[in-house]
């Protein structure tokens, strides 16, 4: 009973250490950036003092001293921590974009397929979350100065918190081996008039994975948990025969980074590989103690422990009492496995309905799709027709407005040309009537003058000049059938008679 009370102290002091003032919002305390700050912080926030709340959350998700509110609240928080303060939401306390944010992109650029990935790294990282030991009763007079001593000669030492209030640290070694070493050696001992109980502490930045496939592997767990942060080990657990169980495990760095993988599962759906069988992910708290329970860590001054082991191991004799609540015992335990099995049977017949029921899903979404994209090329298709007709009316019309515009042209040169034309044969006709007027009053000036020579000469000139008389008169007739002009017409007529 005393060493229940004992576990369930060093669970509650290991998250306390880790507590501090709350920043946060209403939609998650443990990261902080929402639109109130929540209350004093939990597993994940900073060590010491109210975390600030709004866009200043996230930069006290691992800890240290948190800050004050950006509008009101945020002061230095004891075990529960402080009131986290109003804020913005969206960016951090430099006015960048939040760590989910980021996280997002990191996720959006993993590629596929997976066929081949890099193999993971197992070389133990140094000062890792597995190395982690509590230091329990020690006195209120043992300083951080006296642990570190203690345990320098086991390796190098980080981390180390001391609360004197409960009587408990925590410290940090470089390496498992030393860690172990130092918890075999130095479990018990005595320092400064108390017996030490050094057991390693649990690793919160630890999360379980479950209902993984068949093909999922250490590689690939490890390509699709890194963006979250930075891993220190992942394991897909096998059984005896070393085939996979379906869990697994994933040991981040930090506990931000644990707490983020898991807050992102459980509001979404993360898919490992093309199956639609999401993986599971819960918290969870590794505890490595190899050595079992000894009796230096029971309380043998308790009355129960008094009780029942004054009498030694034995068989009971058959139709004795003891072998009557024997057999109930047996009887219990043996329903209990039979209802285990039953439902383990029950839920593996639903698993195989559920992988029939998505494999048909997923056919027919598909096919479906595949009718869209049909459906949308015919649509594109037929767009594409109408544009094509419409271009070809396009360019038929143009072709005949252009032979339009051309035989209008032409008509406008012909027409233009027989303007020329009339002009031309217009301005003949009335040169030719202007030199017959010319000639016809030389010979009315001829008639006019009195005879100075012959008659014989007189009348070989006067029939020369009727000759050239008839010559115009001949040719301006027949010009004159051409001429349009009424004018003209008339006036040459009073000329000729």
């Amino acid at each position: 009973m005393a060493e229940a009370e004992e576990t369930k102290s060093l669970k509650i002091e290991t998250v306390a250490e880790g507590n501090g003032g709350g920043g946060g919002g209403q939609e998650n305390r443990n990261f902080g950036g929402n639109r109130r700050g929540g209350r004093g912080g939990g597993r994940y926030n900073s060590n010491r003092g109210g975390g600030p709340g709004g866009h200043r959350g996230f930069d006290r998700s691992e800890g240290n001293q948190g800050g004050g509110g950006m509008r009101r609240g945020g002061g230095r928080g004891g075990f529960r921590g402080g009131r986290g303060g109003d804020g913005d939401q969206g960016v951090d306390g430099d006015g960048n974009r939040r760590p989910m944010d980021r996280i997002l992109e990191k996720i959006n650029t993993l590629q596929g397929p997976t066929y081949e990935l890099p193999p993971v790294d197992t070389t133990e990282k140094k000062f890792n979350g597995r190395n982690r030991l509590y230091v329990g009763n020690i006195g209120s007079e043992v300083t951080e100065e006296d642990l570190t001593e203690l345990f320098k000669s086991y390796g190098e030492t980080a981390e180390l918190f001391v609360n004197k209030d409960k009587n408990f640290g925590f410290i940090k070694l470089d390496f498992h081996s030393n860690a172990e070493k130092a918890k075999q050696e130095l479990d018990g001992s005595l320092l400064k008039g108390r017996n030490l109980k050094i057991r390693f502490a649990p690793n919160i930045a630890t999360i379980k994975l479950k209902n993984l496939t068949p093909q999922v592997t250490n590689e690939l767990v490890h390509y699709a948990f890194s963006p979250f942060g930075e891993i220190e080990k992942v394991q897909v657990l096998v059984d005896e025969r070393g085939k996979p169980t379906g869990e697994g495990l994933v040991h981040f760095a930090k506990k931000f980074s644990a707490a983020t993988a898991i807050k992102k599962c459980q509001d979404g759906c993360y898919f490992l590989t093309s199956s639609l069988q999401p993986v599971i992910v819960e918290g969870y708290e590794l505890v490595e103690d190899i050595d079992g329970y000894s009796d230096k860590n029971i309380n043998k001054k308790h009355h129960e422990f008094m009780s029942e082991r004054e009498r030694p191991p034995r068989l009971a004799h058959p139709n004795s009492f003891e072998y009557e609540y024997g057999q109930k015992w047996k009887v219990l335990y043996e329903h209990h496995q039979q209802k285990e099995d039953a439902l383990k049977k029950e839920l593996q017949l639903e698993k195989e309905k559920l992988v029939a029921q998505m494999a048909y899903a997923k056919y027919e979404h598909e096919t479906e799709m595949l009718r869209n994209q049909l459906r949308a090329r015919e649509l594109d298709k037929e767009r594409q027709k109408k544009e094509w007709e419409m271009k070809e009316r396009m360019v038929e019309e143009e072709r005949l407005r252009q032979e339009e515009l051309m035989r209008r042209s032409q008509a406008d040169m012909v027409s233009n040309q027989d303007d020329i034309r009339r002009r031309q044969q217009e301005n003949n006709l009335f040169m030719q009537a202007h030199n017959l007027d010319s000639l016809l009053d030389q010979q009315e000036q001829a008639y006019d003058q009195p005879p100075s020579y012959s008659s014989e000469n007189s009348g070989h000139i006067s029939g020369g000049a009727v000759d050239m008389v008839l010559y115009c008169l001949i040719d301006f007739m027949k010009n004159f059938v051409y001429c349009n002009h009424w004018g003209l017409k008339k006036k040459l007529v009073q000329m000729v008679t």
